[in-house]
C-alpha cells in the first residue's frame, strides 16, 4: 500500500514538472519571436520615429535640467551652519498674460509656467531656503490686465510656486509690469492696491532675528525726501535699521541714482544689502560711502562659485541684481540666487543657481519635427520599406 501511494505521488510529481516544461518551452518561442518583432519594428520608420522622440523628450526634459543642476555650487557646509540664514531670490518671472500672444498663447503659457515650476522646485529643493524673496514683475500683463485675469494670473502664480503654501516666509515686492513705474505717469493707486490685496503692504518692515527686510517700491521717477519717506519711517519708527543684515528690498536700482536720492536714503536707513530684480542680468555694485562712487563688483556672472561679502565695513553698501528666471525675458544668463547670511562671522555668501537655455530646447523640437514631416513623405512614398532596407537599397 505504501509503495503504490509513493508510486501516485512520483507519478503526479512528475506529470507536474512535465505541464511546467510544457508551459515554460510554449513561452520561450513567445518570447523570442517577441523580441524578434521588437527589433525588426525599431528598424522600421514608425521605430524610427517614436525611438528618437522618446529620445529629444529625454534631452530636452530630463537631461538638461539635471545637467544644470549638477553644476549647481556645492553650499552644504555653509547652510548646515546653525548661524546661517538661507534666502532664495527670485526675479522676474513675468508669467506670461492671455493678451499678447496670440494664437499659440495657450501653448506658450502653458511651456513657460512648467518650465518655472521645474527649475524653481528644484532650486527650492536644492537650498531649502528659510525666506523666499520675490523681486518683482511678477506678472508680463499686470497693468492691461482685469481683475478677473488678475486673479487667474495669481492662481497660475500660487501653483507655480506654492505661495499660499509658505506665505509666512514669502516676501513678493512689485515690479513695473506688476503697477507701473517704468514710465511717468503710469501707476495708479489702483493698480497698488490690486497687488496689496494678493501681496500684502508694498512697503513693510519684517524682522526676523539678525535680520530686517525692508519692502519698498520706489520707481525710477519717485523721490525719497519728497515721496517715500512719510511711509518709509512710518515702518522703522523714525529709526534707523540696527539687525546685522539690513536688506533693503527694491524692484528698481536705488544706488545709481542722484546723490539728491542716495545720500538721505542710506543715511536715514543705514542698509548694508539692496536686493533688486529689473535688469534680467546679474550684477553687484559695491557704494562707497565716502566718495560717493559705486564700483561694479560682477557682472552676469561670479569669478568664483560662491561669492563671500563681509559686512562688517560699514563704508559700502552692496546692492545685488538678481538675474531673470524666465527664458522668456531674452536673455542667455537666467536662473536663481541664493544668499546664506552668517550672523557669527557677518558675511553674506553668495552664488548663482544658473537653469538651462530653454530655447535650446525649442530649437531642438523644431529640428526634429522637421525630420518627422521628412519621415512621415518617405512613409507615404515607401509604405512597405523598412527604414534598413531604404537606406542599404539606396547606397
Amino acid at each position: 500500500m505504501l509503495v503504490r501511494r509513493h508510486q501516485l505521488s512520483t507519478n503526479t510529481e512528475s506529470k507536474t514538472d512535465m505541464n511546467r516544461l510544457k508551459t515554460s518551452s510554449r513561452f520561450l518561442p513567445n518570447s523570442l519571436c517577441f523580441r524578434t518583432r521588437f527589433k525588426r519594428w525599431i528598424w522600421t520608420q514608425y521605430g524610427f520615429l517614436m525611438i528618437t522622440a522618446i529620445l529629444v523628450i529625454f534631452i530636452n526634459e530630463v537631461l538638461l535640467y539635471e545637467w544644470s543642476r549638477v553644476h549647481w555650487p556645492d553650499i552644504e557646509e555653509l547652510a548646515k551652519k546653525p548661524t546661517v540664514v538661507k534666502l532664495l531670490l527670485v526675479a522676474d518671472p513675468q508669467l506670461i498674460g492671455e493678451k499678447d500672444e496670440g494664437f499659440f498663447g495657450l501653448i506658450t503659457r502653458q511651456d513657460s509656467d512648467r518650465y518655472l515650476a521645474k527649475t524653481f522646485s528644484q532650486a527650492n529643493q536644492y537650498v531649502q531656503p528659510d525666506w523666499i524673496l520675490f523681486l518683482g514683475d511678477i506678472f508680463d500683463e499686470g497693468l492691461s490686465a482685469t481683475d478677473d485675469e488678475f486673479k487667474r494670473y495669481f492662481e497660475r502664480f500660487d501653483s507655480i510656486f506654492q505661495y499660499e503654501n509658505r506665505e509666512q516666509k514669502c516676501i513678493v515686492i512689485p515690479g513695473d509690469n506688476d503697477v507701473g513705474g517704468e514710465y511717468y505717469g503710469d501707476k495708479h493707486p489702483i493698480l497698488r492696491q490690486r497687488f496689496r490685496n494678493y501681496f500684502g503692504r508694498t512697503i513693510a518692515l519684517y524682522r526676523q532675528n539678525e535680520i530686517e527686510y525692508l519692502k519698498l517700491d520706489i520707481d525710477m521717477f519717485e523721490s525719497y525726501v519728497d515721496g517715500k519717506r512719510v511711509s518709509i519711517m512710518e515702518q522703522t519708527q523714525n529709526r534707523p535699521l540696527t539687525s546685522i543684515f539690513r536688506i533693503v528690498l527694491n524692484h528698481w536700482p536705488l544706488l545709481t541714482r542722484s546723490a539728491r536720492f542716495v545720500k538721505p536714503f542710506i543715511n536715514e536707513l543705514e542698509p548694508n544689502l539692496i536686493l533688486k530684480g529689473d535688469s534680467h542680468h546679474f550684477h553687484i555694485f559695491a557704494y562707497d560711502r565716502i566718495n560717493m562712487t559705486n564700483r561694479v563688483m560682477a557682472r552676469e556672472y561670479l569669478s568664483q562659485s560662491i561669492l563671500s561679502i563681509d559686512l562688517n565695513e560699514k563704508r559700502f553698501i552692496y546692492e545685488i541684481t538678481t538675474p531673470t528666471c524666465s527664458y522668456r525675458m531674452g536673455v542667455a544668463r537666467i536662473g536663481y540666487v541664493v544668499l546664506l547670511l552668517d550672523s557669527a562671522t557677518k558675511t553674506a555668501h553668495l552664488a548663482i543657481l544658473p537653469t538651462p537655455r530653454r530655447y535650446i530646447s525649442l530649437y531642438i523640437y523644431a529640428a526634429y519635427g522637421i525630420l518627422f514631416f521628412i519621415n512621415l513623405i518617405l512613409m507615404l512614398l515607401f509604405p512597405r520599406r523598412s527604414l534598413f532596407k531604404w537606406l542599404t537599397t539606396n547606397r
